[in-house]
């Protein structure tokens, strides 16, 4: 049985940096946030597993990781440029780490505001928890199951 773990949303972010450096690629704190939650999505649906052990909230500008958010806040909406920093080098387990590539590879090229309106969009988990507050959590049974859809349809509308 292959051994797996569940990260803190700041470790599965730095991996996503991680993956975009050795793409050719820099987020800003907006993009993070979004495919620090896609990345958490697909993996509950593919392997019937969160990503991250943090909750993803419902806020103005889509979903958020609010550890992930205040770790990365300071650099505003300038690209992320930390590769010093000891989390960056963190491995995730090899599914995990397969997932944050894939992420990277097909959703890294949109920008802060594409990926804002694909997590908008009406049947996204998103659109069925927010309310106009930021203190509505999207549980994962509602993230996995958008991205269950996903997965059998083979493409999507919305994030």
């Amino acid at each position: 049985m292959q051994k797996y773990y569940t990260y803190n949303g700041v470790v599965a972010a730095f991996s996503l940096l991680k993956h975009a450096a050795l793409q050719g690629k820099y987020f800003t704190n907006l993009q993070l946030q979004k495919l620090t939650y896609v990345s958490h999505g697909l993996s509950l649906a593919h392997f019937q597993r969160p990503l991250i052990i943090d909750d993803v909230y419902a806020w103005q500008y889509g979903p958020v990781v609010p550890s992930v958010y205040f770790r990365f806040k300071s650099h505003g909406a300038k690209c992320i440029e930390e590769r010093d920093d000891p989390l960056f080098d963190s491995l995730l387990d090899a599914e995990s780490e397969g997932i944050v590539r894939d992420v990277v590879r097909h959703f890294g090229d949109l920008s802060g505001a594409q990926l804002v309106e694909l997590t908008h969009r009406e049947g996204s988990p998103w659109h069925e928890i927010w309310d106009g507050t930021h203190h509505k959590i999207i549980p994962d049974e509602v993230i996995c199951a958008h991205y269950l859809k996903i997965q059998k349809a083979g493409h999507t509308n919305s994030l």
